[in-house]
C-alpha cells in the first residue's frame, strides 16, 4: 500500500469512527506512521483529505454493490434490487457501522468544506442509476422516480439502523418496497 492509500485507509477508519470534527491531521499523521511533510504532499488540506476519503469510500461501496450484484443472474432485476438492499442490512449488523459516512460529512464539514458534497451526490447518483436500470428492466415506466425513492429509503434506513439498529428489520423493508415494485410494474402493464 502506498503512503498516500495508507494515509487514506488510515483517516477512513478514523473518521467512521469518530467523525469529522473530532479527528484532527496530527492523530491521522501519527496513526498512518507518516512523516508530516509526506501527509502534505498529498493533502494540501484536511478538506482535500476528507474529499479523497469520500472518492475511495464511493469507490469502495460501488465496487462491494457490484460484487453482490454480480452473483445474481444478470437478468433477474429483483433479485439486483433485494440484493442492494439485502447488502445494506449487512452492512447495519457489521461491527465497524457507524452510519453513513457521506451523511456525516454533510452534517459535519459541508459548510467548511463545500467539496465535500461531490463524492456524496456522485455515490447517490450511482446507486439511483443502479437502482433505475433494474426498475427499467422489470418494465417500470416511471423508473426514475421510484428509484430516487428507493434511495431515499435506504438513506433513512441508515439513519434509523444507526440510531436503533434493531429496529431495522430487512426483510420486512423489502417486502414493502417489493410490493411497491410489483405495484408500479402492475401499472405498466
Amino acid at each position: 500500500m502506498s503512503k498516500k492509500d495508507e494515509i487514506i485507509h488510515t483517516a477512513l477508519k478514523l473518521f467512521n469512527a469518530y467523525g469529522y470534527n473530532a479527528i484532527g491531521v496530527d492523530r491521522i499523521i501519527n496513526e498512518s506512521g507518516v512523516a508530516k511533510m509526506t501527509f502534505y504532499k498529498y493533502f494540501s488540506s484536511k478538506a482535500k483529505l476528507i474529499e479523497d476519503c469520500l472518492h475511495q469510500r464511493n469507490l469502495n461501496l460501488q465496487f462491494a454493490l457490484n460484487a453482490a450484484i454480480a452473483e445474481c443472474d444478470s437478468t433477474d432485476y429483483i433479485s439486483h434490487l433485494r440484493t442492494v438492499f439485502y447488502w445494506y442490512g449487512h452492512w447495519f449488523q457489521m461491527e465497524d457501522f457507524n452510519g453513513c459516512m457521506f451523511q456525516k460529512a454533510i452534517e459535519e464539514v459541508s459548510t467548511m468544506y463545500p467539496s465535500t458534497l461531490e463524492p456524496a451526490t456522485e455515490y447517490r447518483q450511482w446507486l439511483t442509476a443502479r437502482m433505475d436500470s433494474a426498475l427499467k428492466g422489470l418494465g417500470i415506466q416511471q423508473s426514475l422516480s421510484l428509484a430516487m425513492v428507493l434511495t431515499s429509503l435506504l438513506d433513512g434506513m441508515t439513519i434509523q439502523a444507526q440510531i436503533k439498529p434493531e429496529t431495522v428489520k430487512i426483510e420486512e423493508y423489502w417486502d414493502r418496497v417489493y410490493q411497491l415494485i410489483q405495484l408500479e410494474a402492475n401499472e405498466t402493464v
